[in-house]
């Protein structure tokens, strides 16, 4: 069983330069081992230790940061909670490379504003159908920090595409979490 409410329903997601539907049938699951100030007890920074399963794919979701997506343009949207993601996210582990973006606060006053965050606005991309079976899948985050760059992932539709851009320093590196939703792919 996931830790979140359990909730059913669907999301997109893209996959080879296509777009696939998602349908959610557990709660979220965030490995408690890993510290988090989260009310989820979630956050990005650190990899799990302990994961829900044996057998796991990775779903790596691209974040926007400093520039804003119209939120319904988003699978995901800004201020509003996906089915069966966590509400909110602990990202104080990621307050040295978000500090450029909000060069109005403090260090301190960053980081304790990080660490119960909401879940920020994002897209999903995977690498596998996996048969179209249910399992859990473990969250990883790629930050954009160009619209441009956002727009060009965007109209690709693939991992592979995200990936290369990761690898060129186009985006953040791939930032681990304890996070994994568990869906099935259509």
């Amino acid at each position: 069983m996931g830790m979140g409410i359990n909730q059913f329903g669907m999301t997109k997601s893209y996959f080879n330069g296509g777009t696939v539907s998602f349908t959610y049938s557990k709660g979220f699951y965030c490995d408690k081992t890993v510290s988090a100030a989260s009310s989820s007890g979630c956050e990005a920074g650190a990899k799990y230790k302990v994961a829900p399963a044996k057998n796991f794919d990775p779903l790596y979701i691209a974040v926007p940061l400093g520039f804003t997506v119209p939120s319904m343009s988003m699978e995901c949207p800004t201020g509003l909670v996906c089915v069966d993601h966590p509400g909110t996210i602990d990202l104080s582990r990621l307050e040295p490379d978000l500090k450029p973006l909000y060069p109005q606060l403090t260090a301190t006053q960053l980081t304790t504003a990080l660490k119960n965050s909401a879940t920020p606005g994002h897209e999903h991309f995977i690498t596998t159908l996996n048969g179209g079976k249910a399992e859990w899948w473990n969250v990883d985050v790629i930050g954009v920090t160009k619209r441009s760059e956002w727009n060009e992932i965007m109209a690709h539709k693939s991992f592979s595409f995200l990936n290369q851009q990761v690898s060129k320093k186009l985006t953040t590196p791939i930032i681990p979490t304890n996070l994994f939703l568990y869906f099935s792919v259509n």
